[in-house]
């Protein structure tokens, strides 16, 4: 049971990064558009990849139920667990400002500067974290 606890979190947080970094591309076809660029958007598998993928970075807060269920700490990570905080916060940010774009359209200019900015954001911590949680996983994996 620990091998797949140590296991289950990486795997899920690998296919988040996926999910979110073709949620991103998506993105940056929308925000060419508004750039004068003809480009096809497609709302409605961004709006599906977005939301997987902003969920299961906010799943990945399951990481602290591993780490203090098998060593009784949380946060004996360190950088991996205080940018899993942000990462978090953030996510849910992407997710409430997606579901109102998507809930009420209309043309807007800040809301979507901010979702994709912060969302940008967002996947640059994925990004280191998914580098720190790599370099976590040897040790966990000796443990």
């Amino acid at each position: 049971m620990n091998q797949t606890l140590i296991w289950l979190h990486p795997l899920m947080q690998v296919v988040a990064a996926i999910i979110g970094l073709w949620a991103l591309w998506q993105g940056w076809k929308r925000f060419s558009m508004t750039r004068g660029k003809r480009v096809i958007f497609p709302w409605k598998q961004h709006v599906r990849l977005g939301s997987v993928g902003l969920v299961l970075w906010t799943l990945g807060a399951l990481g602290f139920y591993v780490t203090h269920s098998l060593f009784g700490s949380t946060h004996m990570t360190g950088l991996h667990a205080t940018l899993a905080w942000f990462i978090i916060i953030l996510s849910l940010f992407g997710l409430v400002t997606g579901y109102v774009m998507n809930k009420w359209k209309r043309k807007r200019f800040w809301l979507p500067l901010l979702h994709g900015g912060v969302n940008v954001f967002l996947v640059v911590l994925v990004l280191v974290e998914c580098w720190t949680g790599y370099e976590l996983l040897g040790p966990f994996l000796m443990l």
